[in-house]
């Protein structure tokens, strides 16, 4: 058969619901659709399934990777306060009283007699004439103390009451024992020598404050800073004078 060159080939056509298709219309549809299965069939293998995640379908076993922690901080580094070193003050450090203002202080202070020696609250202090030649050591015990209490380190009047005045408040009388804040040591305030400051052990442990070799006590009848009643009062063997703060000797007048 020879080839008709230039003429176009005869497609068979088919009429269709009163109008009319050509084959050439069929072959291109069913290319089309052939397109669109290939492109469905390769959407459904990208997607991702619990199986393709956890590697082992429906009997895969839960993962047991470690929780994450911080960068560069190990467990070991992130408790590294010990116990002991957060509770480094220990109960009794952290209970420990505070010296009360005035505790342990000798001042000195103007009046009419001179500059004489007070405590950090302003009350006046005395030496007993008994003491003279002890070697800085208290003849005053007993009911001496109680009248003359002595003024101790920590700020503590023969009542046991820090800070305080004889009786421990203004205007109250003395009673008990004396009793100082441990670890207290007297300081010297303006005008008062520190040198001359030191302390002697009374019978009860407390530790009361020496000037220049004279103990130093409070006068049970001074109801307030500046109260000098005591001043050249003989009682219990011997007179009591106030004392001079440059010096630190006794001061007789009245």
């Amino acid at each position: 058969m020879t080839a008709n060159h230039g003429v176009r080939p005869y497609v068979p056509s088919y009429v269709i619901g009163g109008k009319e298709r050509t084959m050439r219309n069929g072959v291109i549809a069913a290319g089309v659709l052939a397109l669109g299965l290939l492109g469905s069939a390769c959407g459904e293998g990208s997607k991702t399934t619990p199986e393709s995640q956890g590697g082992g379908g429906p009997y895969a076993q839960p993962s047991s990777a470690p929780p994450a922690s911080s960068p560069g901080v190990s467990p070991s580094e992130s408790a590294s306060v010990s116990p002991s070193e957060s509770a480094s003050v220990s109960p009794s450090e952290s209970a420990m009283p505070s010296a009360p203002a005035g505790a342990g202080v000798v001042n000195a202070k103007k009046t009419r007699l001179g500059t004489i020696l007070v405590d950090g609250t302003g009350r006046t202090l005395y030496m007993f004439e008994k003491d003279k030649g002890q070697g800085g050591k208290s003849t005053c015990t007993g009911a001496c103390a109680k009248e003359w209490p002595p003024f101790v380190a920590g700020g503590t009047s023969a009542s046991g009451s820090p800070g305080g005045s004889p009786g421990g408040s203004p205007g109250g009388s003395p009673s008990g024992s004396a009793s100082g804040m441990p670890g207290v040591s007297p300081s010297a305030g303006p005008g008062v020598t520190a040198s001359k400051l030191s302390t002697t052990t009374r019978p009860d442990g407390s530790k009361q404050v020496v000037y220049n070799g004279w103990p130093l006590y409070y006068f049970e009848e001074d109801k307030a800073p500046g109260d000098m009643k005591g001043q050249g009062v003989t009682s219990f063997g011997g007179p009591w004078y106030v004392i001079g703060a440059d010096t630190g000797d006794p001061i007789t007048k009245k």
